[in-house]
């Protein structure tokens, strides 16, 4: 009889995203309530959480660069391993995966965790064979999977705008905050930590994020608030042009690039508070982690499952129409402590790992 606590998880990579953080904080959760988990990977390129992977997980490389190399070396480790659960982190893997079910006609659960905005995200691939060859094989058969999970409401509404048929074939499961940030939480006195004057930004430096309206907030107060700096935490293509706009406003000299960093826990615990400018999001790790260590969080109330997360005037303020005026306004609103520690800290109670990590073992126990 075949073990019903047996799962397998499929990603691109480990590199430092959202997505790879939260897979591989499902792989340890799952492992340590007793399931037997194979995490399968394509590549170990820039894998920054390779080493967060618990040796309780069977990691599985497929040797492969792109998703649309991977089809043979999955089916080769579909053959071999026999899965009976899949969840899949990424668009494309999802409908490889649901590919070779139809053709090789293998029986085998595929669960799909909807990793952004949909509509957002697929309506923005660039390149020929991105735009018009995968996002027509996405729209085709990405709702062929047996279930979706959605990490917030905002996204299970947008998916089932674009598939309506798939109504009752998804649900919501909040991300579970990291487990290194969650256990620092629940080990320490939070409220006796010391603020340093400065702002986090915590992300890919890519257009969705959109840290050009951070730099341009920050710029727009820094006269009025001389100690104050503004960290960038993440890496990205548009690191060269970020600098350049802070050069431009001033500011160069105290807007701080810090690249990708393992160690994300002493940024959020000293900050003033997290800002998040995004253009469009899922469900943004950075203001989970934020709160859940204490520290207020100002968003743009972009698509996506930010309203979900930050409770206005009580964890932090949600800026209304990318309003450049009223992201200043909330930043000192902030600065001038008019947001309480201990209503922040009761925010973050919706994203602890042991629950949402049960809530994902359901869906598979089904």
């Amino acid at each position: 009889m075949p073990n019903s606590k047996k799962i397998t998880l499929l990603i691109s990579s480990l590199t430092g995203g959202g997505a790879e953080g939260v897979c591989v904080n499902i792989a340890n959760g799952l492992a340590d309530i007793g399931w037997q988990v194979d995490l399968v990977i394509l590549h170990t390129n820039n894998a920054e959480y390779l080493s967060r992977v618990s040796g309780k997980v069977k990691l599985v490389v497929l040797g492969v660069h792109h998703a649309r190399l991977a089809p043979l070396p999955l089916l080769r480790y579909i053959r071999v391993n026999k899965p009976s659960k899949i969840l899949v982190f990424d668009y494309e893997l999802a409908v490889i995966a649901v590919i070779l079910r139809l053709l090789f006609h293998f029986t085998c659960k595929i669960v799909a965790r909807n990793i952004n905005t949909f509509s957002k995200r697929t309506g923005q691939l660039q390149g020929f064979w991105r735009r018009y060859i995968v996002r027509t094989l996405i729209r085709y058969f990405y709702g062929k999977c047996d279930h979706i999970i959605n990490q917030c409401q905002a996204m299970r509404d947008d998916l089932v705008g674009v598939f309506p048929y798939l109504m009752s074939k998804t649900s919501v499961i909040y991300n579970p905050v990291a487990q290194c940030v969650e256990n620092y939480a629940n080990l320490h006195d939070l409220s006796t930590i010391e603020k340093q004057n400065y702002l986090l930004c915590v992300g890919r430096l890519e257009r969705q994020k959109a840290f050009h309206y951070a730099i341009e907030a920050f710029a727009g107060i820094a006269q009025t608030r001389e100690e104050l700096r503004l960290k960038i935490v993440g890496k990205g293509s548009l690191e060269a042009p970020l600098r350049q706009l802070a050069s431009d406003l001033n500011v160069a000299d105290r807007v701080d690039f810090e690249g990708f960093q393992s160690d994300i826990v002493p940024y959020y615990l000293h900050a003033h508070a997290t800002l998040l400018t995004s253009l469009y999001e899922g469900f943004p790790n950075a203001l989970i982690e934020s709160i859940t260590l204490g520290t207020p969080v100002i968003a743009f109330d972009s698509p996506g499952g930010v309203c979900e997360i930050v409770k206005h005037a009580e964890n932090g303020y949600l800026v209304k129409d990318f309003n450049l005026d009223d992201l200043k306004e909330s930043i000192v609103d902030v600065l001038d402590g008019n947001i309480r520690f201990t209503n922040v800290c009761a925010s973050s109670r919706n994203f602890m790992r042991t629950e949402i990590i049960k809530k994902y073992a359901s869906v598979f126990l089904e």
